[in-house]
């Protein structure tokens, strides 16, 4: 018999028990370790959006896979005026791709890389420069930041947002650790976080890839989780964070 819904009267609604076949997921790494190798491995068609020559020489690789790209480099010219009008072009640029990917109903995946940068794009887009800004003035950034990772939740589109790492400071003194770099409050908003690594070359060969789940909301049992090798993708982490979807919905 079917429960009664208690608090309709005052706006409340009922929990939908579906979950969606889709990922919203956060990866960080250090320069050539992987990043968008393990991005490409995600379902396609894919709606890649690039702001940086990580591409070039990684996507290839993947020539089986539907792949669009949405070129947005961020602007680095030295006039603050002429790079804010840049910058406010090119974000206007990425944000009518982003939205328009996530009302396509065939594209599966949204690769952004990174949001670092892209990160960075909004800032110079809204403030005309990265530094000596004032916390106050953050509140209407955040808020466009956070709604462009929100709205994904609508959808049934993986989102994968990579990231650069920086050297982590305590009490302004350098730690021998890296943290993610871009927006701080992505880890919170998105479903899972992770970070690729690689091994070193040796004589037998390139080291391999790997990726470490750092946490993840469906399944924080696998928090610590390392997939090296053939085991290091998209599919094989989809399955192990949601092991009650249909495994062919990750091809």
């Amino acid at each position: 018999m079917a429960k009664q819904q208690l608090l309709s009267g005052a706006g409340f609604t009922k929990v939908d028990s579906a979950i969606l076949p889709r990922l919203i997921m956060s990866i960080s790494g250090l320069e050539k370790q992987g990043k968008s190798h393990f991005g490409l491995t995600a379902p396609d068609p894919i709606a890649y959006v690039n702001t940086d020559e990580g591409m070039e020489g990684v996507v290839q690789k993947f020539g089986n896979k539907r792949i669009e790209v949405l070129d947005v480099a961020v602007p680095n010219m030295e006039n603050d005026d002429i790079r804010e009008q840049q910058a406010k072009t090119i974000w206007e640029k990425f944000e009518k791709g982003y939205y328009a990917a996530l009302e396509h109903k065939l594209i599966r995946t949204i690769l952004i890389d990174t949001a670092t940068e892209v990160w960075e794009l909004l800032r110079l887009h809204k403030f005309g420069k990265l530094t000596q800004v004032m916390p106050y003035q953050y509140g209407p950034v955040n808020a466009v930041y956070r709604r462009m990772i929100r709205t994904a939740y609508k959808y049934d589109k993986n989102v994968i947002l990579l990231h650069k790492m920086k050297a982590q400071y305590i009490n302004d003194k350098r730690t021998s650790k890296y943290e993610r770099a871009g927006f701080n409050d992505t880890g919170f908003l998105v479903q899972l976080n992770a970070q690729v690594w690689k091994y070193e070359d040796d004589d037998d060969g390139p080291g391999e890839f790997a990726i470490t789940i750092l946490d993840s909301r469906h399944n924080p049992e696998l928090n610590g989780e390392v997939l090296e090798g053939p085991m290091c993708n998209f599919q094989t982490l989809a399955m192990m964070v949601l092991p009650e979807i249909d495994p062919n919905v990750w091809d």
